[in-house]
């Protein structure tokens, strides 16, 4: 009901505006979601854009911030930033697994990205963000079976300027952003940004230091050579630097689980899972390091446009989770070491701006290579506590107590390693024609050639104490989270021919709709997931999507207002998905996920100081058929495999409805403009957790933020607050990492889990000066 009351006070404050606003027209909005500068309106594509004005006025920080302004999509992270994934029109996985591919394609700057979590950070420069929403298989192809996130910065130009900004806000928020544009010559200029992020942490430790605090910083430089008139060249290259304690997910232990803690020495104090309170006794630790270069040559010849977009990328991101447990013991010990390194290399062939047919091809190529895991260190370490743990399970099974410590789980000292690799590579050649078939009626089609091939293979192996992996009464941890031995080596290749075809028709110069239908594939591959895992486990199919949408585009009210909407049914067959089963993630394919919806997208100018977005939409995803399913607490499984049938449920992470209101005000004020925007987006109900354990369904909620501000050519000063309401809402809620398991192994009647929340109220200042 929010949401429909959102809907109406809305539809009230736009009516009453709109009846007295002047003589006001909506600014023209440029994208580039067909790989070519056009007018949005006309565009047949669902497309959301935001602006660098607009991101300035919400206080962007990074990828993350985009959700706010867009409904369909949903930026959801747990412990770390590389775990970051999107999701749009409910279509998403988890990023915890490096050898698991997302759905949505990031691209900066013209330049593909093989990790989302890659892409957040302290962005500087930002000139737009496109969200283009809805499989982007034909000029995207790789990883866009779910749409598209695009963001451009700004380019160097023939003038001396920059910024500077700083921040400060609660739990000591510091931050600093600066820019400078520096032309050399008439064909030189040059661009420098560089960002520095510090926050103290939201997440309070009572046995030990805290977590979820921010501490990073990055650097860009840009170099822009105009050769001739025809023949540009921009050469960019950026560094990230993360040094922090990563969010711990916040429990909720079983009384079976707190009676065992207790017998082993310790004791639970703190039970609730959304208060941002833990008891863990080690720090945690996140490390990061990040460089990429992008190289873009364009050349104007006669009648055609020719682009090359050469890039890399390298990363190492070192976590160690030194209470991987998440109880007042020390139990495990786990270092996840990842690298990973990537080129890419664009080539595009298009017509001319203004050509009666326009048409477009290209070839893409992607060489991509992750390592996980240390040769130098163990993954895993088993620590202190572990035999005082182990025995008070064997005593609660055994229901008497032991005359002597069974070191069940192992002993201190016991190791387990694993070292993964994947190569993949791929290939991809597109092309793409508009062909004018009246002065009001368009078509469309596309074509793409997507081949793709990987090479993965994992070790594993463990070391132990006397007793080694022998059952009965050992159980030892790293037994069965790196099982010794069992390895896995595989190669495979993936092919697909897929398409689109457009029909656009413009009815006047105001107003044009749109129906398409698409094909979309993403290749299958490997879960390189340590654990008990048989060569057929670990093997995924490829991902095949057909797409129908009819959409429309259209500005009311002599060009003061803007609509823009879609109505769609997509369906993925042996759509790949991911659950998490506790420091380990089952991955397969539901064989069938159908997703229907609506999306309204709308820009209104109430007056010559007022002007609102209001945004909606409603989207059903569902398994279809899903067979495979991982199994909730509990739940008596479906098959022999363990697992569930998930077949009719709706998606997690999907609630039904969510929508966005923004009000932005300016006033002339003292040689300046007094600013002000108030906005808030609602999501409804959904559950949170992938096996759909029906505790984790959660009610719908609603996040507001302010700023208010003063602006003129020189500065911009403003104060701001974001989540006004101080509102608990969630990100994600899994099994917990080893006590779930232990639950069900002592017949415990509910399980323990972890939370992810969102971050509470913050507010601060920032001050911007321009030169």
């Amino acid at each position: 009901m929010n949401g429909f009351r959102l809907s109406a006070i809305a539809a009230t404050i736009l009516v009453s505006s709109l009846s007295h606003a002047e003589k006001l027209v909506l600014e023209e909005v440029v994208v580039t979601a067909q790989k070519r500068t056009e007018s949005m309106q006309d565009v047949p594509v669902s497309v959301s854009a935001i602006s660098g004005d607009d991101l300035s006025n919400t206080g962007f920080r990074d990828v993350g911030d985009i959700a706010a302004q867009v409904p369909s999509l949903m930026v959801t992270t747990n412990a770390s930033p590389l775990n970051t994934s999107f999701r749009i029109r409910r279509i998403g996985n988890e990023g915890n697994i490096p050898t698991f591919e997302p759905d949505t394609a990031l691209i900066i700057d013209g330049a593909f990205r093989s990790r989302s979590g890659l892409g957040l950070g302290d962005l500087v420069d930002v000139k737009s963000v496109e969200v283009l929403k809805g499989p982007q298989s034909t000029l995207y192809g790789k990883n866009a079976g779910a749409g598209v996130v695009s963001i451009t910065t700004q380019g160097p130009t023939q003038d001396l300027e920059g910024s500077v900004e700083g921040s400060l806000g609660s739990d000591n928020f510091q931050a600093v952003k600066a820019a400078i544009n520096v032309p050399v010559s008439d064909r030189l200029s040059t661009r420098f940004s560089v960002s520095a992020t510090r926050r103290d942490s939201l997440v309070e430790n009572r046995l030990g230091e805290d977590f979820d605090n921010l501490d990073g910083k990055a650097l860009r430089g840009q170099l822009q050579f105009d050769a001739t008139e025809n023949l540009t060249a921009r050469l960019i290259i950026g560094h990230v630097k993360r040094d922090m304690n990563p969010m711990m997910g916040d429990t909720y232990s079983s009384p079976s689980q707190v009676a065992i803690v207790q017998q082993a020495g310790a004791q639970i104090r703190n039970n609730n899972p959304e208060d941002r309170i833990v008891e863990q006794s080690d720090r945690s630790v996140f490390d990061q390091t990040a460089d990429d270069g992008v190289l873009t040559l364009e050349y104007a010849g006669a009648g055609f446009n020719l682009t090359s977009i050469s890039s890399f990328e390298d990363y190492e991101v070192d976590v160690r989770l030194n209470g991987v447990e998440q109880l007042p013991l020390n139990l495990v010990k786990f270092n996840d070491l990842q690298k990973g390194d990537s080129f890419s290399q664009e080539f595009r062939l298009a017509s001319e701006d203004g050509a009666t047919v326009s048409w477009l091809a290209g070839m893409f190529y992607l060489d991509n290579t992750l390592e996980r895991g240390d040769r130098s260190r163990p993954e895993f370490l088993l620590e202190s506590d572990i035999e005082e743990y182990g025995d008070a399970v064997a005593e609660v099974v055994l229901g008497v107590p032991t005359p002597m410590d069974l070191p069940v789980f192992g002993v201190e000292g016991d190791r387990g390693d694993f070292y993964a690799v994947q190569d993949t590579s791929s290939l991809g050649l597109f092309g793409q024609a508009t062909i004018p078939l009246s002065e009001t009626l368009e078509f469309t089609t596309g074509l793409r050639y997507s081949y793709e091939e990987k090479d993965a293979r994992i070790a594993q192996s463990n070391v132990t104490s006397a007793a080694g992996c022998v059952p009965p009464l050992n159980r030892n941890l790293v037994c069965s989270l790196t099982p010794d031995g069992n390895n896995f080596a595989d190669d495979d290749s993936w092919s697909a021919v897929t398409g689109n075809m457009n029909i656009s028709y413009f009815m006047n110069d105001e107003t044009m709709l749109y129906g398409l239908i698409s094909k979309g594939f993403k290749a299958g591959g490997y879960s390189l997931q340590n654990g008990g895992a048989t060569a057929d486990i670990r093997r995924f199919d490829e991902e095949d999507i057909t797409n129908l949408e009819f959409g429309w585009k259209t500005e009311v009210l002599d060009r003061r207002g803007r609509i823009n909407g879609a109505i769609f049914h997509t369906e993925y067959e042996d759509f790949q998905n991911a659950s998490y089963v506790g420091l380990v993630f089952a991955v397969n394919n539901a064989e069938k996920v159908v997703v229907d919806g609506i999306e309204i997208d709308s820009t209104w100018l109430l007056s010559e100081s007022l002007t609102m977005n209001l945004n909606l939409a409603y989207i059903d995803a569902k398994y279809d058929k899903y067979t495979g399913g991982q199994c909730f607490y509990g739940r008596t499984p479906d098959n022999a495999l363990g697992q569930c049938d998930l077949s009719g449920e709706n998606l997690p992470f999907a609630p039904k409805l969510t929508g966005n209101v923004a009000l932005t005000w300016e006033q002339p004020l003292a040689s300046g403009d007094l600013y002000a925007r108030l906005d808030y987006r609602y999501m409804d109900k959904a559950n949170y957790s992938s096996e759909l354990d029906p505790r984790h369904e959660k009610s719908a909620y609603g996040v507001g933020n302010a700023r208010l501000g003063w602006r003129n050519a020189s500065y911009d000063v403003s104060a701001w607050v974001k989540n006004i309401n101080d509102e608990t809402y969630y990100a994600q809620i899994t099994p917990a990492n080893i006590a779930t398991s232990v639950d069900g192994a002592v017949g415990s009647a509910e399980g323990s889990f972890q939370t992810f929340v969102g971050e509470p109220r913050t507010f601060g200042a920032t001050v911007r000066y321009f030169f």
